[in-house]
């Protein structure tokens, strides 16, 4: 079983324990017993979001390693870019969590993200890179 669906199993088992306590603990052993359910649920989602946060780092470090070979960044140019990175994933999680918003508000909001992303990089990228990020873009759809 992997580390995230050991995560899932426990946060339910937890949630289940949570149910069958009562609201309000009447004794110190009840007390007690929630706090250490309370304490379970925590460590489980602060676990959960760890692991979300460190496959979006990945996720940022893969595409800015894809750049990089592409496009020959520089060590200037990376550090540059990686945030933009980062503050893109961000957005995009945060739109795509959003359940108030429907498929088509989501993906219009997803396009203006990647977009002012985009606009962001190429004005980093020398003359030539930006015509190498075209390139890409028409050919592989980056």
């Amino acid at each position: 079983m992997n580390k995230k669906t050991q995560i899932l199993v426990l946060s339910f088992a937890v949630l289940v324990a949570l149910v069958g306590l009562p609201c309000v603990a009447q004794t110190p052993a009840d007390q007690a017993a929630s706090q250490a359910a309370g304490a379970a649920s925590q460590a489980a989602n602060e676990s959960t979001s760890a692991a979300a946060d460190a496959s979006t780092r990945a996720k940022v470090q893969e595409k800015l390693q894809h750049l990089s070979s592409e496009l020959n960044l520089t060590d200037d140019q990376k550090e540059k870019i990686k945030p933009i990175l980062a503050n893109e994933a961000g957005q995009a999680k945060t739109v795509h969590n959003d359940s108030s918003l429907s498929d088509d508000q989501k993906q219009t909001q997803m396009k203006d993200i990647h977009a002012s992303a985009k606009s962001q990089i190429n004005e980093i990228l020398t003359p030539d890179q930006q015509k190498k990020l075209a390139t890409m873009k028409a050919e592989k759809g980056w």
